[in-house]
């Protein structure tokens, strides 16, 4: 009989015992339990698309929660390995826990199903190992997947049914953002961009950074017309009207096609009574490698993500060895009751919410906002108050630590914030950087005794700064072995006392290095405030959000 553990010898009795005791039943990041009150309202919502999906023809699947690692190592997946739980088997097999639910569905209609087409959906949860911020590492997900149907019809089908989800567990007040990875590849064709470019652009994109996008489409060379056209994705979002503007900025005939298929599925959604909640952001590319066409994203107000994602990947049952056209998208079923309930706490149309970190920054911020027209005196009281309204009640200010900033816009608190580049980068938060506000202006630099100014040829350094993340991910690029030391403040005291070979961190004026005879060995970053949107709000609340950038952009002159 197997021998039961024991807790560890403590001292009974009393609250330290039960602390001691409740470490022991807590559960890793990312993951909770489901009391009974919410999961009466999951439940509740998954039977009324159960009954949706039934009702539409769709055939419930019930995929392998485990999965050979080889089978995502050998196709073109979405699913970066640093996502996926990995395991062994008794066998030495790596397998790992189920990471995506469409590569299982694509992988049973390529193999398992005989016929030309096939509906099918599921009620699972997937795994992802590298979640963090808004996301979880266990995500309980209702989706649907149509396989053997093309055209601008079934896509517009697609559409019209997500919307429809929506409705049918409660939400009204949601956005179904459409893009097309096609008009992306085609800006591509003879930019003479290499794919490891083409791929980090696409990030900063992805991310309505056009400072980084100028930035990586030069040092890349791509030519002029590449980067004008290139540079406008970020703003191309809107109404129908952005299919046309788009139109103007490349005669490639692949990006040409992409807008006219996106024209076809909006008159198909007029045909089907849906336009009302759709919209159109050609700056959300998603995988070149996974999607192949018409992409989507559903948005909902009181969720600082995404509540439903999907798009067309025709080449996926292909790489098991059928080939299928397919469609499809997956509800975030958290995500949903979230949603529902915000939207039953707040008001509608309440002040717009910006997080600003207290001291000069905020003194900067609020010149800059009254210089547009915004009654931000406020900012200006000598007060201890964390939550300040302007008079006409259009805007709400929260003071928090710089740090915190990107959080508070993450998760959808804030509408917007005003943060530092070098915060931005350590939180590497899922938002929108819109503007550079081009104050508070330093950079992160690599700083040292003269005599290390062959500091990237060393064998092995010790990096001494408050931006850990950063360091490592810069030292990591750059294949060097370093040693990270994390340090909160007097960063400049490290390379003095033996602690650190260099340190990383911003520099202004460089008086205080100058002062302790240290000097700036490299320029990393260009540091400035940045004005960040919260990727939910900047749709649901753009009539507020875009004349506040372009006032800000006209002010600034960025």
């Amino acid at each position: 009989m197997k021998e039961k553990r024991a807790f560890p010898a403590f001292p009974a009795g009393g609250a330290s015992e039960k602390k001691y005791r409740m470490a022991y039943f807590k559960l890793p990041a990312g993951v909770r339990d489901v009391l009974p009150e919410e999961s009466a309202a999951l439940d509740a919502a998954q039977q009324v698309l159960r009954q949706k999906f039934a009702s539409a023809g769709f055939a419930t699947v019930r995929t392998a929660g485990l999965e050979y690692y080889d089978t995502f190592a050998c196709i073109d997946s979405p699913v970066d390995q640093a996502q996926m739980f990995k395991m062994t088997d008794k066998d030495g097999n790596l397998i790992v826990l189920r990471p995506d639910m469409t590569l299982a569905c694509a992988r049973i209609a390529a193999t398992k199903l005989q016929g030309a087409r096939a509906r099918l959906c599921y009620f699972s949860d997937i795994y992802d190992f590298s979640a963090g911020g808004n996301s979880d590492r266990e995500v309980a997900q209702a989706g649907v997947e149509i396989f053997g149907e093309e055209g601008a019809e079934s896509d517009a089908y697609a559409v019209a049914f997500a919307a429809e989800c929506l409705r049918a567990v409660g939400l009204k007040d949601f956005i179904i953002d459409i893009g097309h990875v096609g008009f992306y590849k085609g800006l591509l064709e003879g930019s003479g961009l290499t794919p490891a470019a083409a791929e980090e652009i696409r990030g900063y994109i992805n991310a309505k950074d056009l400072v980084n996008t100028q930035i990586a489409l030069r040092a890349a060379g791509a030519n002029a017309r590449t980067q004008a056209a290139i540079l406008a994705l970020p703003s191309l979002f809107g109404g129908a009207e952005v299919l046309q503007k788009a139109k103007g900025l490349t005669e490639n005939p692949t990006a040409l096609a992409a807008l006219s298929h996106l024209e076809k599925v909006y008159a198909y959604l007029k045909q089907m009574g849906a336009e009302g909640c759709v919209s159109f952001d050609l700056g959300t590319v998603k995988s070149l490698s996974y999607y192949s066409g018409m992409v989507f994203t559903g948005l909902a107000e009181g969720v600082g993500a995404p509540v439903l994602s999907g798009g067309r990947y025709d080449g996926l049952c292909a790489q098991f060895g059928r080939d299928l056209s397919a469609v499809g998208f997956a509800v975030g079923m958290m995500r949903v009751l979230r949603a529902g309930r915000a939207r039953g706490a707040e008001k509608p149309h309440g002040p717009l919410n910006v997080a600003l970190a207290k001291g000069r920054l905020a003194s900067e911020c609020a010149d800059l906002f009254i210089r547009c027209g915004i009654r931000a005196e406020v900012l200006k009281e000598d007060t201890r108050k964390l939550v300040l309204e302007t008079p006409d009640g259009k805007f709400r200010f929260f003071f928090v630590k710089p740090a915190d900033v990107p959080t508070y816009v993450e998760y959808g608190v804030a509408d917007i914030g005003v943060v530092g580049k070098d915060t931005l980068l350590e939180a590497e938060a899922d938002l929108y950087e819109m503007l550079d506000l081009r104050f508070e202006r330093c950079r992160l630099c690599v700083a040292g005794f003269p005599a290390l100014k062959d500091f990237a040829s060393r064998s092995h350094l010790r990096v001494a700064t408050k931006y850990a993340h950063t360091a490592k991910k810069l030292f990591a690029s750059r294949g060097a072995d370093v040693e990270i030391i994390k340090l909160n403040g007097s960063i400049e005291l490290a390379p003095l006392t033996g602690l650190a070979d260099v340190i990383f961190d911003i520099v202004q004026s460089g008086g205080t290095l100058r002062a302790n005879g240290l000097e700036v060995l490299e320029e990393v970053f260009d540091i400035s405030a940045r004005l960040v949107a919260n990727k939910v709000s900047l749709k649901t609340r753009a009539g507020e959000i875009l004349p506040l950038i372009a006032a800000m952009a006209g002010m600034t002159g960025e």
